[in-house]
């Protein structure tokens, strides 16, 4: 069935004048040829040696991602998965302090991924306030949860509804499935 296509395309095209065999054998698409496989290789070796002379022999990960991302967001996804379903246990119960404990932990977890992101502060308020907006998808809601956690920490008397903890976890789930770790 395909052969009598290409042939009746074959036929086709020699009724239109058109030798297809001829022009691939001819000496101009071969000089063609020859000038695109040559182009290919200086292409190859410009990327080569562009990436050379960005520093290939530092972290690669860095290099051709363009920052440091932790391997819990990259290829170790099944770790911090684990951590992630003992928050969500958490948030299960009915228990005030268990709605807090799975705040500080999200917190903690993003925290420490951020930091290992390469973004600098002495703590994740000054992390967060060093981010730029186009950095990181939903920093302005990870800005607000974080400020949630510190009132948890802070304040004696804070108190937390389970609407308002689910509601800051599913921040810092955000910034987990925007690296499609969740």
């Amino acid at each position: 069935m395909l052969l009598k296509k290409m042939d009746d395309l074959l036929i086709y095209f020699k009724s239109l004048g058109i030798d297809l065999v001829a022009i691939n054998n001819s000496l101009i698409l071969s000089i063609i040829k020859f000038i695109l496989g040559i182009y290919v290789v200086v292409l190859f070796v410009n990327i080569v040696l562009m990436l050379i002379q960005r520093g290939l022999s530092g972290d690669v990960r860095s290099t051709l991602i363009g920052m440091d991302i932790p391997p819990e967001l990259t290829t170790k996804k099944s770790k911090l998965r684990k951590k992630w379903d003992k928050i969500k246990e958490r948030m299960k119960t009915e228990s005030e302090s268990n709605f807090k404990i799975a705040i500080i932990e999200a917190d903690n977890i993003i925290d420490d991924l951020i930091k290992r992101m390469g973004y600098s502060g002495n703590n994740m308020n000054e992390r967060l306030v060093g981010i730029n907006p186009g950095q990181i998808e939903n920093i302005e809601e990870l800005k607000k949860a974080h400020e949630i956690r510190n009132r948890i920490i802070h304040e004696e008397d804070f108190r937390l509804t389970k609407d308002q903890a689910e509601k800051v976890i599913e921040c810092y789930e955000n910034f987990l499935k925007h690296f499609e770790v969740l």
